[in-house]
């Protein structure tokens, strides 16, 4: 009876400074609805409205207001630096695939979504609007995909047509394994078809960032010392 208290209190340590570990803690997060924040370089991309978009999501993670819109080829990054010690980093936004972007196939092929966090890449995958045979490689996950292959407001014809995504749910994204003091995060839609903004383009919504910060050392030997004690009690309590 006592090695199963002794192990049931181990197995309680091990849960609780596991979800002490696992508290997020956002570090950055933006709407764009007011001026850029001083931690992205946009590169060419604009503070765009979000017209027909708006309004798409989960929950309270909608389209609204303004996003960030960027021609494919441009490149935006995200500084940031004083982050808190950690063990993984974590990023989501709303994304809107605008236009005739071609996917992965026959010319003119090749829109792939690059993400790359301290200069690896973390994403990559191709995002196909303009004609339903076009590949695209991105499979979105349950609760990604918003919308897809529908006029949205920035181009009119056969080939423009949008689609939107959540990728805050794509678990590609969710604890990336990080923990330097900075962290330099880029997008960019890449590849040999990239076209002009008036052919194709794509936006962001809702960024934000967090990390996995690393307990407190006086918080940990307190839950232990807690546990412990509770422990200790009801072992004494069994052997009497």
């Amino acid at each position: 009876m006592q090695f199963k208290g002794v192990r049931q209190w181990a197995a309680g340590v091990a849960l609780l400074l596991g979800a002490v570990q696992a508290q997020a803690l956002t570090v950055f997060s933006t709407d764009f609805d007011g001026p850029l924040a001083s931690q992205i370089d946009p590169g060419a991309a604009t503070l765009t409205g979000v017209q027909g978009f708006a309004g798409l999501g989960n929950g309270g993670n909608v389209f609204g207001g303004q996003f960030l819109r960027s021609a494919t080829g441009n490149t935006v990054t995200l500084t940031l630096s004083g982050l808190p010690a950690h063990t993984e980093l974590s990023l989501g936004f709303l994304m809107a695939a605008i236009d005739s972007l071609d996917g992965t196939g026959s010319f003119p092929q090749g829109d792939f979504l690059n993400i790359t966090v301290d200069g690896t890449s973390v994403f990559r995958e191709s995002f196909a609007n303009a004609l339903e045979s076009q590949m695209q490689s991105y499979v979105p996950p349950a609760g990604s995909e918003l919308l897809r292959r529908q006029e949205r407001g920035f181009g009119v014809g056969f080939y423009y047509l949008d689609s939107a995504y959540d990728l805050s749910v794509d678990t590609r994204l969710q604890g990336i394994a990080h923990t330097a003091s900075t962290a330099t995060i880029t997008f960019q839609i890449e590849g040999p078809g990239i076209q002009p903004l008036d052919d194709e383009s794509w936006a962001m919504d809702n960024l934000s960032v967090s990390v996995t910060p690393v307990p407190e050392p006086s918080a940990a030997v307190l839950l232990i010392g807690g546990l412990a004690a509770v422990a200790a009690a009801g072992l004494r309590r069994r052997t009497r």
